[in-house]
């Protein structure tokens, strides 16, 4: 090992490392695994478990049948990186349930909810093992750390590989409707808070984050029309479109009355563009994800449909596509 050792875990100091997106490819220089629809997650293990999501916030509170995976791994202390996913009845990744347990703030129905639709942690890397820093050291050879100290249980599941067939794995991904595949070079370190092109991600369908730059008011029974995406290029606001399709009733009533308590902004983009005439601005703090078709060449998503709030995330981050 190449790192020094530390009395104690870095708790809420580190953010995970970011991939790029890419198109698939064969290497024997890379793995391949499935890139898992949840909330990434760093695992302080010690004496009790702490799970930080990606923009350093203790989210331990929301997933209490993950509170024993300290238990799990026998070389404490100890960091992991991971997903935290919850499948659906088809038993593939359901972000909605994902989703909908993230918005719960009273305990008792938290544990309701833990016990109905119990999460899973993927784990897939390890940053600290028996208290000393392994983030130097290539991936494969932490892949070896991982994979002998995690204890398999039904709620900590180490995320498999294969090496050099990208392509068919993702085909294969693909045919099972999951997200898509994450290829990361064999010998590469782990870089912290670095979106790097050690790591690349394939998607077979196109999802985003985007700021929710201001909405529009519904008619008829609707109350929340659209909102109104962005994202940051060069330090301002792009206009991406407006999604207005993806929401039940009652997501529409919560986005609606979270948009009013926000502060009203002045429009950020320098254009003028003629569809966003009766639009309400605010604050741009909030961030939903999207699925869409494809961006068009003005810049606009196609067929856009919303997802759901990212509250794991920042608008700072939202800078693609």
């Amino acid at each position: 090992m190449t790192a020094g050792r530390s009395n104690r875990l870095p708790v809420f100091q580190i953010r995970p490392m970011l991939a790029v997106t890419s198109r698939p490819f064969d290497s024997p220089s890379f793995i391949y695994e499935v890139k898992w629809d949840g909330y990434r997650c760093l695992a302080y293990l010690e004496e009790k478990t702490i799970l930080q999501s990606r923009n350093l916030v203790d989210i331990t509170p929301v997933f209490p049948d993950l509170a024993d995976l300290h238990q799990l791994f026998r070389r404490r202390p100890a960091v992991l990186d991971g997903e935290i996913i919850i499948p659906g009845a088809d038993g593939k990744p359901s972000f909605s349930l994902l989703q909908a347990r993230g918005r719960l703030g009273d305990p008792f129905k938290i544990r309701q909810a833990a016990r109905q639709t119990p999460a899973i942690f993927m784990v897939f890397d390890i940053l600290y093992h028996q208290g000393e820093n392994v983030m130097a050291e290539p991936l494969h050879l932490r892949k070896e750390i991982l994979g002998a100290g995690v204890q398999a249980a039904a709620n900590l599941v180490v995320s498999q590989f294969i090496v050099n067939q990208g392509i068919n794995f993702y085909q294969a991904c693909v045919g099972q409707g999951l997200e898509g595949v994450m290829a990361k070079e064999l010998n590469s370190p782990y870089l912290p808070g670095k979106r790097s092109p050690l790591w690349r991600k394939f998607r077979h369908t196109l999802t985003g984050e985007f700021i929710i730059a201001g909405y529009e008011p519904g008619r008829g029974e609707r109350s929340l029309g659209a909102l109104i995406l962005a994202v940051y290029q060069e330090g301002r606001l792009v206009y991406r479109g407006k999604v207005g399709a993806g929401f039940d009733r009652r997501e529409e009533q919560e986005l609606l009355a979270g948009l009013q308590r926000l502060p009203a902004a002045p429009p950020p983009f320098k254009e003028d563009i003629p569809e966003l005439k009766k639009t309400r601005w605010v604050e741009p703090r909030l961030v939903c994800q999207v699925e869409y078709l494809e961006l068009t060449p003005e810049g606009r998503l196609r067929h856009p449909g919303y997802r759901g709030l990212r509250w794991d995330k920042e608008s700072e981050e939202c800078n693609s596509p």
